[in-house]
C-alpha cells in the first residue's frame, strides 16, 4: 500500500526482509493466492480498464499515459459479517486496515521519516481509530481521500518519480449474498517516460501484492471476528 517509498528499493528491501525468511514470504504469497481474486495491467490508461475509479483526470485517459493497474478482491458471505450497511462496515474495516499498515509494515515507518510533523499524526493509532475517512482526510501521511460514497472511497497517492498520478480505490460490493472487497491500485505516467513507476520493479510488486493481499485476508477476518464475538 506504500507507493512512494518504492523510489527507495535497497532502503525497502533491506527493511522488509531483515528477519523474515525468503520461504516464509513465499509461503505465505502462495497462501494468499488461494483466497485473493488478482488482476494486474500494463499499458495504455483507459476508462475501460479503471472504471471503477472516478477521480482519474480525463486528461490522463489518453494514449499519452501508460498506467500500472492492479486489483485484489476477495469474497465473504454476508451472514459472516456484522449487520450494519455497507458504509459502517468500510469504515471499520479502514479502521483495522490502516492501522495495521501504520504499525506493522516497514514502508509505514519509513514514510513517517519523509512526512512534515502534521501529516505524521496521520500514522497514529488514536488518528485512525477516530477517523470517520470522509472526503479531504489525510490518512497514514500519503493518501488524501477525495471520494466517499458509502462502501466505497478513493484516495490520491502522493506522487514520486516517473509517477505522474495515483489512486488506491477500496470498495465493498454487493453480489447477491455476499460481499466482493476490492482494492485497486492505478499509477500512471507519461508514455516516453523510460523511468520505471514503483509498481513496474519486480520486487517492488511482490511486495504490494503482499501486502494488499494480506490486509484483505487480515481486514475480512477481523469484521467476521467481530460477528462472532460480539454478535454484530
Amino acid at each position: 500500500m506504500s507507493h512512494l517509498i518504492f523510489q527507495y528499493p535497497k532502503l525497502l528491501i533491506s527493511v522488509a526482509l531483515v528477519g523474515t525468511p525468503i520461504t516464509y514470504l513465499i509461503y505465505l504469497h502462495q497462501s494468499l493466492s488461494r483466497k485473493i481474486n488478482h488482476v494486474s495491467k500494463k499499458g495504455i490508461l483507459t476508462s475501460t480498464t479503471t472504471h471503477r475509479v472516478s477521480t482519474i483526470p480525463t486528461s490522463a485517459i489518453s494514449s499519452d499515459h501508460l498506467m500500472y493497474y492492479d486489483m485484489s478482491s476477495i469474497v465473504i458471505r454476508k451472514t459472516l459479517l456484522p449487520s450494519v450497511s455497507k458504509g459502517e462496515l468500510l469504515t471499520m474495516y479502514l479502521r483495522h486496515n490502516m492501522c495495521l499498515f501504520s504499525s506493522r509494515f516497514p514502508q509505514a515507518w519509513i514514510l513517517r521519516l519523509m512526512c512534515t510533523r502534521e501529516e505524521r499524526a496521520s500514522f497514529t493509532q488514536g488518528y485512525l481509530q477516530n477517523l470517520k475517512f470522509e472526503e479531504g482526510d489525510l490518512v497514514n501521511g500519503v493518501y488524501r481521500i477525495l471520494v466517499r460514497s458509502g462502501g466505497k472511497v478513493e484516495l490520491e497517492l502522493k506522487t514520486a518519480g516517473a509517477m505522474q498520478g495515483g489512486r488506491l480505490l477500496i470498495e465493498i460490493v454487493e453480489s447477491g449474498d455476499n460481499y466482493m472487497f476490492v482494492n485497486e491500485t492505478v499509477m500512471w505516467k507519461e508514455a516516453g517516460e523510460k523511468a520505471q513507476m514503483p509498481m513496474e520493479r519486480g520486487l517492488a510488486k511482490g511486495l504490494h501484492e503482499l501486502a494488499s493481499w494480506w490486509l484483505l485476508d487480515a481486514g475480512t477476518r477481523f469484521l467476521i471476528g467481530l460477528k462472532e464475538q460480539k454478535g454484530l
